[in-house]
């Protein structure tokens, strides 16, 4: 916990406040004041989750010396007294938590849980894109005609600059036509055969996959000498089946490429496959790469949303659980946000609007947000009279206080009976001061 961070976490002018104490202790302070908000109970203490309680308790008094107030009796610590007094606080609950069976149990299993909803709202949340395994490409029959592929050879090192070389020639001529070059490429294979083009090559080269045939001459008339093979019969025929050979390994390699399988139609197919088995997660998360891949498609975008809801109710369970074990704890921030997802898996969950807005009310959280979730509880069950308080204390804590006035007329009208409503309604009093009968 005292290890500091790259980027400190506070602003070095709070390092200026007037105290009596060193640098180096106003920076552990801070660091330790804001660092201990988003730590949970074992780093805090800097222990390992499975530690015994006497390394718990070792850990506590150690800490304790460093940031309990009258560490410093007699100096003048200025701001950083009431930050250490918070930090001691959380330090101190921290061990009163993990010093006993029965608290510490419960605290783990509030652990397990966060970790687990954490990895799964962070996969919803992530924007990678996996990519999709491909057929492995055939190897390639060299072709002593052809120019290497830019992606196998490197280029040539360049030429010192101090080294003279002559101006290269500039080709001012023509570019070849399709025709042409498939002309040239005859000739130079029938150039390397010695001999005529088989008919298979010949309309491999001339675009047209129909066998054509080869003319041979009749028996009676004879070769001509300038065709003769300058090597051996054996030997010309090695040749010309290496080069058949090579030529089909190329149009066999130009068809694999061409039917190879589209990354979006994978990712939708293992989206399906994995929703089928029940893994909703890897579902959405096939779908959200997919979505990466092509945004355009409204029927992925369709998919996605119903896979993620699906996610999000399956949370539901683990994020009230969280709720209540922080409200117990008197953690109305995270208690906030805790029930604000179990709304969102259960949109027609009454409780858990009306306890989401109420967290957020005591936490002095977002009321734009407490408001919204109020209206909700008191769209679903307008009758129930705790909900409409609930948002009258919303609005009266957002300074609406004609509204907050409807609502609390409301529910006097829904609860005559309840004396602190009536009472409430008629003095318009501090959210803080309303309450109602359970």
């Amino acid at each position: 916990m005292l290890a500091e961070p790259l980027v400190p976490l506070y602003d070095e002018g709070e390092l200026a406040a007037a105290a009596d104490i060193d640098e180096a202790t106003k920076r552990r302070i801070l660091h330790a004041f804001y660092v201990s908000e988003n730590r949970n109970y074992y780093q805090l203490l800097g222990v390992a989750r499975d530690a015994d309680k006497k390394l718990i308790k070792s850990a506590y008094f150690e800490l304790s010396k460093l940031f309990h107030p009258d560490s410093l009796f007699g100096k003048d610590l200025g701001p950083f007294k009431s930050k250490m007094e918070v930090v001691f606080k959380r330090l101190t609950e921290a061990y009163e938590v993990l010093g006993r069976n029965q608290r510490r149990k419960e605290y783990d299993e509030y652990l397990a849980s966060t970790d687990q909803t954490h990895a799964i709202q962070e996969t919803l949340e992530q924007a990678a894109v996996e990519p999709i395994a491909e057929p492995a490409e055939p190897e390639r029959g060299f072709d002593y005609d052809s120019p290497p592929r830019r992606d196998s050879v490197l280029p040539p090192p360049m030429p010192p600059a101090a080294e003279a070389r002559p101006a290269a020639k500039v080709d001012v001529r023509p570019p070849q036509t399709a025709d042409q070059r498939r002309q040239q490429a005859r000739e130079r294979l029938r150039r390397s055969l010695g001999g005529p083009v088989p008919a298979p090559v010949t309309a491999a080269l001339s675009g047209n996959t129909a066998t054509r045939p080869n003319p041979t001459p009749s028996s009676g008339a004879p070769r001509a000498s300038s065709v003769a093979p300058p090597s051996p019969t054996s030997d010309r025929a090695d040749r010309r089946d290496s080069a058949i050979k090579g030529l089909q390994q190329s149009l066999r390699s130009s068809a694999m490429s061409a039917s190879r399988v589209d990354p979006v139609v994978a990712l939708l197919k293992r989206a399906q496959d994995a929703e089928r088995a029940g893994d909703m997660l890897a579902a959405a998360s096939a779908l959200q790469s997919a979505l990466a891949l092509d945004s355009n498609r409204v029927e992925i975008q369709q998919q996605y949303e119903r896979v993620s809801k699906a996610v999000t109710r399956s949370l539901a369970d683990n994020y009230e659980k969280q709720a209540r074990y922080e409200e117990k704890m008197g953690k109305w921030a995270a208690a906030a946000m805790s029930w604000d997802r179990v709304s969102e898996g259960r949109p027609n969950d009454v409780n858990a609007a009306r306890s989401a807005a109420e967290a957020m009310l005591k936490a002095g959280g977002d009321l734009y947000r407490a408001q919204r979730l109020a209206q909700r509880a008191v769209d679903i069950a307008p009758s129930d009279v705790a909900n409409v308080v609930v948002l009258a204390r919303v609005l009266l804590a957002a300074g609406l206080r004609l509204n907050a006035k409807r609502e609390l007329e409301k529910a006097v009208k829904l609860d005559p009976q309840n004396e602190m409503i009536r009472i409430s309604y008629a003095k318009r009093a501090n959210p803080t001061e309303l309450r109602w009968r359970q």
